[in-house]
């Protein structure tokens, strides 16, 4: 018995020392192993150091210079101007000459303006045009005037194509009318518009009142427009504006011509020259078929 005893104590005793020697070589194992991969890491980290280092190196050779240099060349855009809905209007004042019916020199007024409420190429859109020309005949120094107004109004479905309403008026007895009255409806179509140049083009039925100066007889006839309106931007100081418009009634067809050149001065204000002209195919007796109105103004523009 006492023998069993002891072999079972031996056998304890040797199993216990095995253990303890088996546990003190894994730690040792993972000591080892740790080690290696802290060294992996240490390396791993030089080599970003050198890499980070040589990026800092070459900016620092490169990149600050050229900052010195213009500093503006990583700051921000600027900022986009906030939206004017009257881009584009513009008021002149100035002095010309006459030729047709009679010879006369003039001192004349203008305005266009347009209004659209909101930016993009849907939605209502509004232009207003307004001229009048005192004219004062050579030799006999009677004074005549000459008021043309038009309001048009549009609503754009998308980016080409929209309907309109107009209503003009002109008051020329020098061409023979005491008034002239046409409103229009219609279909206006964009045909193309982008920093360089637009064209419009405006077509519809309508009816127009005239009053005739030499019979006194007022009437009212049915009649169509045609109308295009143009603009072109010819440089940053150069810009051209033109609307030709074609009224065919019963009696008699009307063109109608305005045209504008500015040179801008500075921000808002240039030098206009402004050139009307009218051609009636059936114009009242004594008077010409043809008349023209050219002047020199300073024009306030809103840009």
């Amino acid at each position: 018995m006492s023998k069993k005893l002891l072999f079972i104590a031996a056998s304890s005793a040797f199993y216990s020392c095995h253990y303890c020697f088996a546990t003190e070589l894994l730690e040792v194992e993972s000591s080892v192993s740790l080690a290696d991969q802290y060294h992996q890491l240490a390396n791993q980290y030089a080599q970003k150091s050198s890499y980070y280092n040589s990026i800092a190196t070459l900016y620092e050779s490169q990149v600050l210079p050229v900052i010195s240099v213009n500093p503006s060349i990583f700051a921000p855009p600027p900022a986009k101007p906030a939206y004017n809905p009257w881009l584009g209007s513009q008021f002149g004042f100035g002095a010309g000459g006459a030729s047709g019916d009679t010879n006369s020199s003039s001192v004349n007024g203008s305005a266009i303006v347009n209004y659209k409420p909101e930016s993009g190429a849907v939605g209502w859109q509004f232009n207003s045009i307004g001229q009048y020309d005192n004219l004062q005949t050579s030799g006999s120094g009677s004074n005549k005037n000459r008021l043309y107004l038009q309001q048009n109004g549009a609503y754009m479905f998308n980016k080409y194509s929209g309907i309109f309403a107009q209503a003009s008026y002109l008051n020329d007895a020098n061409d023979g009318f005491y008034y002239v009255w046409n409103e229009n409806i219609g279909y206006k179509l964009q045909i193309f518009n982008n920093d360089l140049m637009g064209l419009q083009l405006a077509l519809g039925p309508g009816l127009q009142q005239r009053h005739v100066v030499s019979t006194n007889v007022a009437g009212t006839q049915p009649q169509w427009l045609t109308q295009a309106t143009y603009n072109l931007n010819l440089s940053n100081i150069l810009t051209f504006y033109e609307q030709l418009q074609n009224t065919a009634a019963q009696n008699n067809t009307t063109t109608y011509s305005i045209s504008t050149l500015n040179i801008q001065i500075n921000k808002n204000f240039g030098i206009g020259i402004n050139y009307q002209l009218t051609y009636n195919s059936n114009p009242p007796a004594g008077n010409a078929a043809t008349n023209a109105i050219s002047s020199l103004n300073m024009v306030y523009g809103i840009n």
